[in-house]
């Protein structure tokens, strides 16, 4: 009779050292500055400018990544050429677009998105002319969907400094998607 008891004491204990722990590790949490990812975005932007931004900022990380795998990898000199004139655009473009994010009080990610980095690494599996040609078919799709989007942003974004980013930003990326293209007539598909 007693066993029953004593086991119902034990539980009520765990229970209660479990939500100790808990409400501990919340409050310390709390201490520590921890702020959910939800609370930074107090912005007055519509949904879908929000959304260009935090996409734009992403991507162009991604596509930074992708070009710095391109000095180590890469056979055609194009190639190469490209990739630094990646790094250096997106990095300036990426820099005033998170100044537009931190002004308009809106949360962007730290590095690219897991299907980024998933690209990245099959095109890191790649080598010689095939990592070539891989990786600028990616940058013409990529491009396209860049353009796409920016041009989107400057026909129906509601904020007049991201209209005014994007309408800024759109030659250099067209220009890239042209470069792409013309290094893609030299190596092939």
């Amino acid at each position: 009779m007693r066993w029953p008891n004593i086991l119902r004491t034990i539980n009520i204990m765990k229970l209660s050292i479990i939500s100790r722990t808990l409400l501990l590790t919340v409050a310390a949490a709390g201490l520590s500055g921890f702020t959910p990812a939800a609370k930074a975005d107090d912005s007055a932007l519509s949904g879908k400018d929000k959304s260009f931004i935090q996409d734009a900022y992403q991507d162009g990380l991604a596509e930074v990544a992708t070009a710095q795998l391109v000095e180590g990898k890469a056979t055609n000199a194009n190639v190469k050429a490209f990739a630094e004139k990646i790094v250096t655009d997106h990095t300036a473009a990426n820099s005033e677009l998170k100044t537009l994010a931190d002004n308009k009080k809106v949360s962007v990610a730290a590095e690219p998105s897991m299907v980024s980095k998933g690209k990245s690494k099959m095109l890191d599996m790649k080598s010689g002319a095939d990592f070539d040609k891989a990786y600028i078919d990616s940058m013409i799709t990529d491009h396209k969907k860049d353009i796409e989007a920016f041009e989107k942003e400057v026909t129906h974004g509601k904020d007049q400094d991201l209209k005014n980013f994007a309408s800024k930003t759109l030659p250099s990326l067209k220009a890239h998607l042209s470069a792409a293209e013309a290094i893609q007539g030299q190596i092939g598909k």
